[in-house]
């Protein structure tokens, strides 16, 4: 049958499939062949079919073709309608195989039907019919609806706190006041001392790839910490325990994640042979407002005192080195050790007692 003009497949996956499929078939046909006698009886067999593939055959499909008449036979234009799938798990019952043409009668696999037009069909109209053929089920349209929301809900829990999340769905909130106050937070900054220069020397593919993998990683230790990340800024990490849900541990915790970046940092350094950056980490614990402003391309972020202290506990530390203040010294469990570094010129509030974390045991 090499004059065959494929028109589409349909994947017989479910039975809201199966019942649209035989509705729209019957349309098809119908449009094409006004005599009931024939069209109906031939439905039935090819619903019949339809059925037991959907029932027992394993990823099972049904294809549609058009073949034109041809001339000296006076052969009458046909639709082929085959049935395929990569085996059935019962055999096909006797008085269906009776009906149906099976091109191998002992695996089942192929199932072809015919159904004769009293007339050929123009170009026109085989590209609609192609169309009508391959119109997806409700089911189909229903999962391809749910597939995208939950995609696009993934997408936006990426980058935004869940309950904040909700709260832009609110039509009632009004979407320029979308805060909270929190009382009792830890703010994490790190970066990358003699990144600047690198960004010379590196091709710009390695360069990123490299600090992606190292965010990743950051990234992952949010999860596993409770830790809120609220943003990167070139090569500056940010993130904060204690929003938007309040937390009691939320210094041993945002303490924790600090000495595994150090550790993830020197692993991931040394697999660079010709690269040495170093790491600056420092953390502040206090009160923040968390929320999000404005209208377009919405940031979940972070505002406060606190924020711009946990920022100078960073710029002030040492290379590899986590330098935290005195108020997050002070909720830490006794078991963390640290290590007095003195008074520091803080930027804005005078001198401030800090600490080098050491080990949390």
């Amino acid at each position: 049958m090499s004059d065959l003009t494929f028109l589409g497949s349909i994947k017989l996956n479910s039975i809201d499939s199966l019942l649209h499929n035989r509705g729209k078939l019957l349309r098809i046909i119908s449009a094409l062949d006004h005599d009931p006698t024939r069209t109906i009886p031939f439905i039935a067999k090819l619903t019949d079919a339809l059925r037991w593939y959907v029932q027992w055959g394993q990823q099972s499909i049904l294809n549609l073709h058009y073949q034109p008449a041809e001339k000296p036979q006076r052969r009458q234009a046909r639709l082929v309608f085959t049935l395929l799938c990569e085996g059935l798990k019962k055999p096909l019952p006797q008085h269906m195989q009776q009906r149906c043409s099976s091109k191998e009668q002992t695996l089942q696999q192929e199932t072809r039907l015919m159904f004769s037009l009293s007339k050929q069909v123009p170009p026109n109209e085989l590209s609609r019919l192609a169309q009508d053929f391959m119109a997806p089920s409700r089911d189909e349209l229903f999962n391809a609806v749910k597939y995208e929301q939950e995609k696009s809900q993934r997408l936006v829990l990426n980058i935004l706190p869940e309950k904040i999340a909700e709260a832009l769905k609110d039509d009632q909130n009004d979407r320029g006041l979308i805060y909270d106050f929190h009382p009792s937070t830890t703010i994490l900054f790190s970066d990358e001392v003699g990144f600047t220069s690198l960004t010379n020397k590196l091709q710009p593919e390695r360069l990123v790839r490299i600090i992606n993998q190292l965010f990743s990683e950051f990234d992952n230790l949010c999860e596993l910490y409770g830790v809120e990340k609220i943003k990167t800024i070139g090569d500056a990490y940010m993130a904060v325990c204690g929003v938007p849900s309040a937390v009691e541990n939320h210094a041993e915790r945002a303490c924790r994640m600090a000495l595994d970046m150090l550790r993830v940092h020197t692993e991931l350094m040394q697999l660079q042979d010709d690269i040495d950056l170093r790491i600056r980490i420092g953390l502040h614990s206090g009160p923040v407002v968390a929320g999000v402003i404005g209208r377009k391309k919405y940031a979940y972020d972070i505002w406060g005192d606190a924020v711009n202290v946990a920022s100078r506990m960073e710029s002030t530390s040492m290379h590899d080195c986590v330098q935290i203040s005195e108020a997050t010294r002070d909720l830490l469990p006794e078991h963390f050790q640290v290590e007095s570094r003195g008074s520091v010129d803080i930027k804005g509030r005078g001198t401030m007692s800090t600490f080098f974390l050491i080990s949390s045991e």
